[in-house]
């Protein structure tokens, strides 16, 4: 309720800016109708206007976007504060204006490219920060799901009826991944990214693998157990240090 009342008085605001402008320069050059540097210049400044208002009023409907890539979109509000500016300093030629007609055209013509190029550069750079970002989140929940599948499978064997050696050497192996994992590197190149999904499915196929035969009463062949659990360790260890090396 409250972004909405915001957005009413925004488009309130651009509303009265149009009146006002328009005010403004029928008034002061109330003899210059006829001319066409006059109406150009209007023009350009409705255009300026109507820009700055989408922004704002873009901002406000995207108030978490803002936060977390302020520079970018306060680097694109100062490109187009600085363009209003222009429009309003070029208005105070327009009396004069028609006189070099083609280079006043020009010169709205011009700003309002670099205006936008800039802009275009700024929405770029948002995009491509927004995609790291996304990426980085993607990867941290590919970690966090195999420490998670990790510690199901550490629960799964603490199975009582279990209990000799060799489980315990394995228990401890999976407390070690455990560890691992936590202070791995959350940011996986692409080419990792299916080594991650992998190893995660060999996991979950091992702690569901272990159910069953725990829940069949099944003896747990702890050789084959030991092997499984050492190949996901070296597959871990491995990433790790595929990823120390392409960050090298």
């Amino acid at each position: 309720m409250m972004k909405r009342s915001i957005i009413f008085i925004l488009d309130v605001i651009y509303l009265v800016c149009l009146v006002l402008t328009s005010l403004v320069s029928f008034t002061v050059f109330a003899g210059g109708l006829i001319w066409i540097s006059f109406w150009i210049n209007l023009v350009a400044s409705y255009a300026a206007i109507t820009a700055l208002w989408l922004f704002v009023r873009y901002v406000m409907q995207n108030m978490e976007r803002f936060r977390r890539f302020v520079p970018g979109y306060i680097a694109i509000g100062t490109v187009l504060v600085i363009y209003v500016g222009c429009v309003i300093f070029y208005g105070l030629f327009t009396g004069i204006a028609d006189q070099g007609l083609r280079w006043f055209v020009l010169l709205h013509v011009v700003t309002a490219a670099v205006a936008f190029m800039l802009c275009a550069i700024l929405l770029i750079y948002i995009r491509s920060a927004s995609q790291h970002e996304g990426h980085e989140q993607f990867n941290a929940a590919s970690l966090s799901s195999i420490e998670q599948a990790l510690e199901q499978l550490l629960n799964t064997m603490q199975n009582p009826s279990n209990l000799s050696a060799d489980h315990d050497r394995n228990r401890k192996s999976v407390e070690s991944m455990i560890e691992l994992v936590k202070y791995s590197d959350p940011i996986t190149p692409a080419s990792m990214e299916r080594t991650d999904r992998q190893m995660l499915m060999d996991i979950e196929l091992l702690n569901e693998e272990l159910a069953l035969q725990y829940g069949a009463g099944e003896v747990i062949d702890s050789e084959r157990l030991a092997m499984q659990i050492s190949r996901i360790q070296s597959r871990l260890r491995e990433r790790n240090q595929q990823i120390l090396i392409h960050k090298s």
